[in-house]
């Protein structure tokens, strides 16, 4: 009698019946932004969110590389990531200037490549000339309520007083507009931040320096994943 409810208990449990376990694939989507931020980048993004929330995809990672481009698509994209059910990461595989640095804010982590940068969010015209005052305001609007959105703040105890701050302070992703902003202890006014991958780990806009993105997955501790890319078709 014992015996055969070893067996049965075996059956049940997968052994003996020839049937192998198996662990469930974390799904990885990867979007690159390797180009000027324009109509065409919006809409590839549109369709590869639509098409990884469709796959069940649990993490988003946003592989960017981009001096940055038009304001309004960049503030839909914004949009589009702080309103994405699953998490979204962004991978700074070089650059995250102007409006790269605004959609990487967006995202709920921030990994940079070794030599990466990220900020200098000065809205300029197409001859590079930094644009009247009314442009620069919402763009520093835009950059504060991001980082407020997707930033937390950490209470920490020194010398017996506790002390509230923010990581991914709003402040600095707005000195990252405005040249006029003096933010104390990281740069006086005259220059707009832009941070190596150090700095911005330092002051809460890096989670993590990484050479690719299967070693941000190694490094957050997903070791079972299937990685999709999306391929606009023509």
């Amino acid at each position: 009698m014992h015996r055969i409810i070893g067996i049965l208990l075996l059956i049940i449990s997968g052994y003996g019946s020839g049937y192998t376990q198996t662990i469930k694939n974390t799904k990885v989507f990867v979007v690159d932004i390797k180009d000027e931020i324009n109509p065409k980048t919006w809409r590839i993004v549109e369709k590869s969110l639509k098409k990884a929330n469709k796959d069940s995809a649990d993490y988003i990672i946003i592989d960017m590389n981009t001096y940055g481009g038009m304001i309004i698509y960049a503030d839909s994209l914004r949009t589009m990531l702080l309103n994405y059910p699953k998490p979204v990461w962004a991978f700074v595989n070089n650059n995250a200037a102007s409006a790269g640095a605004l959609i990487a804010i967006a995202c709920d982590k921030i990994f940079m490549r070794e030599g990466a940068n990220i900020g200098a969010a000065t809205v300029v015209n197409q001859s590079g000339e930094a644009m009247p005052d009314k442009y620069q305001s919402y763009m520093r609007s835009m950059m504060r309520s991001t980082a407020e959105a997707k930033g937390k703040k950490r209470t920490t105890t020194a010398e017996g007083d506790t002390i509230t701050a923010w990581v991914r302070d709003p402040k600095i992703a707005e000195a990252m507009v405005d040249e006029s902003l003096h933010v104390e202890g990281i740069i006086d006014s005259g220059q707009v931040i832009t941070f190596t991958p150090g700095e911005a780990m330092k002051y809460g806009f890096c989670d993590g320096i990484a050479s690719s993105v299967p070693d941000i997955l190694k490094k957050e501790g997903i070791e079972n994943y299937n990685i999709s890319v999306y391929e606009p078709s023509y």
